[in-house]
């Protein structure tokens, strides 16, 4: 369910002429209900309840017949056998046809209805939606064939039993190889030597027979065909299971709690959309007007005195992070704050601020610090700015006089 302002319809105001020559096409459909002010709401519920129950009819149904009868509901219920609908009942070869139908056709429901004439598109729509949640059980024709593959096994099983008896498998002699039959098991079996009693009074020896015995497996071989489970997400309590075995009142109040909790949760979503929907539409209302609006900064080459305290005060916080110095200030950039490290040092004494910085921070700031480290030298441009130079470059142009005096901007 999708909720929102965004997804409800627009309702244009109403146009007594446009309503006029609504009502004056001929292509108007049939009304079926108006509400009236003379029936009370009780006696139409126990109506539509009478309709639903004892004759099959379902709402709109309902309310045409009392429409037709001018809300009279003693009349409409005396002509409620004269048009009971039919039932749309499924026999096992129409669910048949249409499985076969959805495999050939898919949701093409105008073809399935080639295979089932006495069916409406309506019918097969609603067929579908019913069935497919049973899809992913089996099909009637996949039951039908488990059926036969179990009967099938069964008489198998009970011909290996019936033959174990007969007495072919009787094996006469202690020299005779072992020999196999159909049905037999697989299994290789080692016959013992049979003994030869020689009876006293005649002399005459005779040979005793031995039955080779086949092995019996476990009784409930079969057992693994019958045993079904439940669905996937589906577990079963045997609390549960023992009440509704055991009394119907019981069965009924275990499912009326589930169908309860059922509902909670889905209140509970709902309500979880509704509350998401309105949040999103105040981001999308009020968001605006609380963004910091993007103004371009424009870097000044000249520091005031403010933004040269400001800036000792920045390296006494983030020591030679100039990227978070250059932040701070705003209207500086990072080569113009490495430029005012370098140029600066003596006057503001930065070199003590560092080891301030340094001894709260530990070694791991003074190292992070010395990776960032970079020598430069002032050398003054046309606009007065001053440019990074080499370590090598400085040692060619600096001089005992500007080494004494550094350049301010």
């Amino acid at each position: 369910m999708r909720v929102g302002t965004q997804y409800q319809a627009l309702v244009p105001d109403y146009d007594p002429e446009i309503a006029k020559v609504a009502e004056e096409r001929d292509n108007l459909g049939m009304r079926v209900w108006i509400p009236s002010r003379n029936l009370a709401e009780a006696k139409l519920d126990e109506y539509i309840a009478i309709t639903k129950e004892k004759h099959g009819y379902n709402m709109e149904q309902a309310l045409g017949m009392l429409f037709w009868h001018k809300h009279n509901i003693e009349k409409s219920l005396a002509d409620l056998p004269n048009f009971t609908p039919f039932p749309d009942e499924w026999s096992v070869e129409d669910k048949v046809l249409f499985e076969q139908g959805f495999s050939f056709h898919g949701k093409t429901f105008h073809r399935i209805q080639q295979m089932l004439p006495d069916k409406s598109i309506a019918s097969l729509v609603r067929f579908y939606y019913s069935w497919k949640k049973t899809r992913s059980k089996t099909s009637v024709m996949d039951r039908h064939a488990r059926k036969q593959r179990r009967e099938r096994g069964e008489g198998e099983d009970e011909s290996e039993e019936t033959n174990g008896n007969t007495p072919g498998d009787v094996v006469y002699g202690p020299n005779k190889e072992e020999k196999k039959e159909l049905g037999a098991a697989p299994e290789k079996q080692e016959l013992k030597p049979v003994p030869v009693v020689q009876k006293p009074n005649t002399g005459v020896a005779e040979k005793l027979t031995q039955v080779k015995k086949e092995p019996q497996g476990p009784p409930g071989k079969n057992l693994h065909r019958t045993k079904k489970k439940p669905p996937k997400g589906m577990y079963l309590s045997q609390g549960d299971v023992a009440a509704m075995s055991t009394s119907t009142p019981a069965a009924v109040s275990v499912l009326r709690q589930m169908d309860m909790e059922l509902v909670a949760i889905k209140r509970q979503i709902q309500s979880i959309k509704q509350n998401n929907s309105a949040l999103k539409e105040k981001l999308d209302l009020g968001l605006d007007n609380f963004r910091v609006p993007e103004v371009t900064q424009k870097f000044n080459t000249r520091w005031t005195t403010e933004e040269q305290l400001l800036a000792v005060q920045a390296i006494r916080k983030y020591g030679r992070d100039f990227q978070a110095i250059s932040d701070v200030i705003g209207n500086k950039s990072v080569v113009q704050v490495k430029n005012f490290f370098v140029n600066y040092r003596r006057r503001f004494n930065l070199d003590e601020v560092l080891q301030e910085w340094e001894a709260e921070h530990g070694m791991e700031g003074a190292a992070k610090g010395g990776e960032e480290k970079m020598d430069t030298s002032p050398s003054s441009t046309e606009d007065g700015a001053t440019i990074p130079v080499a370590p090598e470059d400085q040692k060619e142009q600096s001089s005992p006089v500007e080494a004494q005096q550094p350049l301010a901007s």
